[in-house]
């Protein structure tokens, strides 16, 4: 017989993850999700499948007091989100979906078996460096000879410039976000609570941590912010002065993507949506879908 329960305690709910989680990706890996949770620390609700009384699945859930709803553990900052299950069990996925009777708003979900239907939400953008061992083989394979030349004019732009590419000098962190919140202003992530104490927990909490800091005339103009775990590059944020060098985003991001190939990564993971960039630079996209639940238009049916 297949039940579902509700675990709300911290350590229950870590053991039955680590249990089920694959592991496969860095949304997957409960330390760095924990990081995102525990300023919050929103009431757990994490959903948990038996069969006869033995864990089979988990639809790793929390509930958002402020915006009052249910969201994925760790916030909306999670992608590649799906229910955990062991083998031969993927029979009762669609049941954990059904089980939610509260309001609800999960995105950036991975449908990975065929019972489940649900809207598109978005686009999340790899590249696929398998094969590759330098970044021109990246260039060849991916852009036209007109394209292959404007960026390496790009780059030789910025290298005009005479900068300093160091690699993980960690004290640059406080620039990447000061730069950040510069070029993007109220739109940057690091207005949003927590959010700078959240990427030095991350800095700190033991990940294969790659920055980049490039210096200009004695000074930092762009830091890169990414994480090698396992097989995947995750580039996870950046800061630019592209106001003054208005080529120095496309050079840093370059940079990353030859990093990802001496660090023989198969997967540089450049995250959910466009950004106005992603398509154009022919990276490849991997579907991403929402299940919202509204219980008062659900009553009104």
């Amino acid at each position: 017989m297949f039940s579902i329960r509700v675990v709300s305690d911290l350590i229950e709910a870590q053991s039955i993850w680590n249990e089920l989680s694959p592991k496969d990706n860095i949304y997957e890996d409960w330390d760095f999700r924990y990081i995102f949770y525990k300023y919050f620390n929103y009431p757990l609700r994490f959903y948990v499948g038996e069969e006869d009384s033995v864990i089979v699945g988990l639809l790793a859930l929390q509930y958002n007091s402020d915006e009052k709803y249910l969201e994925f553990f760790g916030g909306s900052f999670m992608e590649d989100n799906h229910v955990f299950i062991k083998s031969g069990f993927e029979r009762y996925i669609p049941e954990f979906y059904k089980k939610i009777k509260d309001e609800a708003r999960l995105d950036d979900i991975i449908i990975d078996n065929e019972l489940i239907s649900m809207d598109f939400s978005d686009y999340k953008f790899i590249i696929d460096l398998k094969g590759l061992g330098s970044l021109d083989d990246y260039f060849k394979k991916t852009f036209s000879s007109k394209t292959r030349s404007k960026l390496r004019k790009k780059m030789r732009d910025i290298e005009l410039l005479g900068p300093v590419v160091s690699e993980n000098d960690f004290n640059d962190l406080d620039v990447l976000i000061e730069l950040n919140k510069q070029t993007f202003g109220k739109e940057s992530s690091f207005f949003r609570p927590f959010r700078s104490q959240i990427y030095h927990d991350i800095l700190e909490g033991g990940f294969d941590i790659v920055m980049f800091s490039t210096e200009i005339s004695e000074k930092k103009e762009g830091v890169s912010f990414g994480i090698k775990y396992g097989k995947t590059f995750v580039s996870l944020n950046s800061g630019v002065n592209k106001s003054n060098f208005k080529n120095l985003g496309t050079f840093m991001l370059l940079k990353r993507i030859e990093r990802a190939i001496n660090l023989n990564c198969e997967i540089f993971d450049a995250s959910v949506g466009n950004l106005g960039w992603k398509e154009l630079w022919h990276l490849d996209k991997i579907s991403q879908y929402k299940f919202y639940y509204n219980k008062a238009s659900e009553d009104t049916d």
